[in-house]
């Protein structure tokens, strides 16, 4: 767990050894409220620049042999997992010894990680490929079970990196996104100025 393999992508500070990355995962747990999958677990944790991929797969693998964690089958054949009683006592030491700071960051991630996937069931995303990159679509429907748009943007993207970037950039705040384009279109220069207001910051 010490090699650099095992902790590239953590920030210094976060949760390193086996004991706090443990409490860690069922402190997210157990605060996001409902079960998560691995992908929605590493998503947050990648958000949060807290655990990478390798400490999540062996850490999830002992906290399930441990009796910390039960996982069931979801669609598409993904874990879903969930804190047991053992686990809501392991994420209470995480409490206890791992500083607000941290806890806070994990907290944040799993509730951003929650939100744009909310929001992706309400807005509409897809990228094809095309001319060695992709062309990006990003659509806010007018009202559900209407071909109806508030907005529409198609933009071409050399590189998959950047797609995804781009597109989750625009499910953490597609209102912020619509109202910047519309200030923008519509040369509302007092609209381009409260856009990026601490409450519409979920960048």
């Amino acid at each position: 767990m010490e090699s650099g393999i095992f902790r590239a992508g953590v920030l210094p500070g976060a949760p390193s050894t086996e004991d706090e990355i443990r409490m860690l995962l069922c402190y997210m747990l157990e605060g996001a409220g409902e079960p998560l999958s691995f992908d929605q677990l590493f998503d947050a944790l990648s958000e949060g620049s807290l655990v990478n991929y390798f400490e999540l797969i062996e850490e999830l693998r002992y906290l399930e042999e441990l009796g910390g964690l039960a996982a069931r089958k979801a669609g598409g054949g993904q874990k879903l997992y969930r804190v047991t009683e053992r686990g809501s006592k392991i994420a209470a030491e995480f409490e206890r010894q791992i500083p607000l700071s941290a806890r806070e960051r994990a907290l944040s991630s799993v509730k951003k990680v929650l939100a744009r996937e909310r929001r992706k069931r309400e807005v509409k995303t897809s990228r094809a490929p095309s001319g060695g990159g992709f062309v990006l679509e990003l659509a806010i429907p007018d009202a559900p079970k209407t071909d109806n748009e508030l907005i529409s943007i198609r933009v071409f993207v050399p590189a998959k990196e950047e797609c995804d970037l781009l597109e989750a950039r625009f499910l953490n705040a597609p209102a912020t996104v619509y109202k910047g384009v519309m200030a923008l279109l519509s040369g509302d220069e007092e609209m381009l100025g409260k856009i990026f207001t601490d409450e519409d910051r979920l960048f």
